[in-house]
């Protein structure tokens, strides 16, 4: 999880409990837990997304737009707060997803993101990369960002024994946090999905492999457009319609 910079495809599903346990034991063979986890592969992942004022970033995804992009401060895991984040930099373009990180302070990540970067001091930022900072810190202050809103979830993630640029995510138990946005203390929140909702996520640097091609098939698992933030900011909505989540 500590790669800076990277570019894939991204497929997404929606499945229910059922579905999910079929995968995980038709993946076996073929997969392993994600080492950054306990022992099936868990952990946890907070994500602080950051929007304008009228949430142009939310709109250009829900209008399916050609280029998309989201900012937001995401830590893997119960770190406590003194411990580091990720501030990230994600771009859609044509179904090509590219993404730009780097760690940082998480308190450090709080100052930077509400524009407070100057109050930061420069040895705190040495082991960060600079392009990267340069780039967030031009974002936030040309379309003057605000978080938006916190969505928490656990993550089973499972990386191919064979095809490594393989990685295949199933996250669960999604809420979101529209105020107090603190990455601690945790679990809270209010749930987005119904309880027996899994999002699957595949992640390629190339093309699916055919085993999983053959899996995802087998077991009608369908691909979709799904945003967790947009499905954060449309909550209501999306329980109340669909039961699983905002397409986009």
């Amino acid at each position: 999880m500590d790669v800076e910079v990277f570019t894939r495809y991204e497929f997404k599903y929606v499945v229910d409990s059922l579905t999910y346990k079929r995968l995980v034991e038709a993946l076996d063979p073929y997969v392993n837990t994600d080492t950054h986890g306990d022992e099936e592969g868990f952990y946890a992942v907070r994500s602080l997304y950051y929007d304008t004022a009228d949430n142009l970033f939310h709109q250009e995804t829900l209008d399916q737009e050609i280029f998309r992009q989201k900012l937001r401060l995401r830590t893997y895991g119960n770190q406590p707060m003194s411990d580091r984040a990720f501030v990230e930099i994600k771009k859609q373009f044509r179904g090509v997803v590219s993404k730009r990180r780097t760690l940082i302070g998480l308190q450090d990540g709080y100052l930077m993101l509400d524009g407070k970067i100057k109050q930061i001091p420069a040895n705190r930022l040495t082991s960060c990369n600079q392009q990267i900072l340069r780039e967030i810190d031009f974002l936030v202050k040309f379309y003057q960002l605000q978080p938006r809103i916190l969505i928490i979830y656990d993550r089973q993630a499972f990386q191919g024994i064979h095809e490594t640029d393989v990685r295949i995510t199933f996250d669960c138990n999604l809420k979101r946090v529209t105020q107090n946005f603190q990455f601690e203390p945790a679990p809270y929140g209010e749930r987005i999905l119904p309880a027996d909702a899994f999002v699957l996520e595949v992640k390629v640097d190339r093309r699916m492999p055919l085993w999983l091609a053959r899996i995802l098939s087998e077991l009608q698992c369908f691909k979709r457009r799904f945003s967790k933030y947009a499905t954060g900011t449309e909550a209501k909505t999306a329980l109340e319609e669909t039961g699983y989540g905002t397409v986009v």
